[in-house]
């Protein structure tokens, strides 16, 4: 029974799911991300919080799909397409800085491929520079 049980957990937390689900996106109430220049004593220095922007964000996390490949083991192919963000949820929990990169996600200790990627780096551009 135990080893059914654990066959089940596994195949369920590696099975593809919606990038939105596995950051429960839909709980989201704040985002916290870094901007230049940076300051090595604060860890996020940009704050969005308002409901159109948070929804906006949301929807951008629905349209990607990912599937977990294991814990961090991460080398960065594109240093210069990343978004490091933490998001705060309704329940007023944070997660763990979270790290989306072309077609991988780092959430927590896990990190994810994108299915369905490469992730669009222009929108996030443009997200940031709307809320700086």
């Amino acid at each position: 029974m135990i080893a059914l049980f654990m066959t089940i957990f596994i195949w369920n937390d590696y099975r593809e799911k919606k990038l939105v689900d596995v950051l429960d996106g839909e709980e989201i109430e704040k985002i916290l991300f870094n901007e230049p220049p940076f300051d090595e004593e604060i860890a996020f220095n940009r704050t969005v919080s308002d409901p159109d922007s948070i929804e906006e964000f949301v929807n951008f996390l629905k349209q990607y799909k990912v599937k977990k490949v294991g814990t961090r083991n991460f080398s960065s192919k594109y240093p210069n397409e990343q978004f490091h963000f933490q998001a705060e949820y309704t329940d007023e929990r944070l997660t763990y800085p979270t790290l989306m990169e072309r077609d991988t996600v780092l959430a927590e200790h896990d990190q994810y491929i994108v299915t369905n990627g490469p992730i669009d780096y222009k929108w996030i551009e443009g997200f940031k520079d709307k809320h700086k």
